[in-house]
């Protein structure tokens, strides 16, 4: 440093001149650099962004899981979906029941919210109670009344078909004294009516019948409740 009274040469960092007692004002150039302190983030934040980071890889990776099972119809697929709760079976009717003359009986069943890939699926058969006496006058081998007929309607539909008019059905058997059911159902919540109908008969009819309404959910049970337990883990 120079004295910039007198000039006299001075150690680095005088405040004052030795020689003439001029005050040293240090210049810009004299100044040591400040260090630039690098950006640290707090421990906490850094630890928990770590920790929301493998939650969301695991979740895309049972993502693709699951779509991958609920596409699938092999059969070691159709167990993980009957595992998983994503496939549901629920039963409409499964029992012995008396079909009474010019007469039904129904069976109400609703479609869940969010059900998928819809379908009704089962069997019946039906049988007369009582000889046919016109059969018997006749002499006739085979009873000629063992028919019965099978609906699935909308229930806005039943009340039209209840009244007696004609309406859209989701399944119709026709006369039959035995049939398979499996048919789809659209998509979709709805309130839906399984009809066993004599009513072209004048005698009553005896009903067997296992029919079951099978659906698959927009997401498991599974994945649902490990849904809600991962926000709880990230603190959402």
């Amino acid at each position: 440093m120079l004295c910039t009274g007198c000039g006299t040469n001075l150690p680095d960092g005088s405040q004052f001149c030795l020689n003439c007692g001029q005050r040293m004002i240090p210049t810009a150039s004299a100044l040591p650099p400040l260090p630039v302190p690098a950006p640290v983030m707090p421990e906490p934040m850094r630890a928990r962004r770590q920790r929301r980071i493998v939650p969301w890889l695991l979740g895309l990776v049972l993502l693709w899981v699951v779509l991958w099972v609920g596409n699938r119809e092999i059969p070691a697929a159709q167990s993980l979906q009957e595992f998983a709760h994503w496939a549901h079976t629920q039963t409409v009717v499964d029992s012995a029941f008396s079909v009474n003359p010019h007469s039904f009986s129904s069976y109400e069943f609703a479609v869940p919210e969010g059900a998928l890939s819809i379908s009704i699926s089962g069997e019946f058969s039906a049988a007369p109670v009582g000889p046919h006496k016109g059969a018997i006058a006749k002499g006739a081998a085979k009873d000629p009344d063992t028919d019965i007929e099978a609906y699935v309607l909308t229930d806005a539909a039943f009340a039209v078909w209840r009244s007696g008019y004609s309406t859209e059905t989701q399944y119709e058997s026709g006369p039959v004294a035995t049939a398979t059911i499996n048919t789809p159902i659209p998509d979709g919540a709805r309130v839906y009516d399984l009809v066993f109908s004599n009513r072209n008969s004048t005698r009553a009819k005896t009903v067997h019948a296992t029919v079951l309404l099978r659906y698959k959910s927009w997401l498991p049970d599974v994945v649902l409740r490990l849904k809600d337990r991962f926000w709880n883990w990230i603190g959402m």
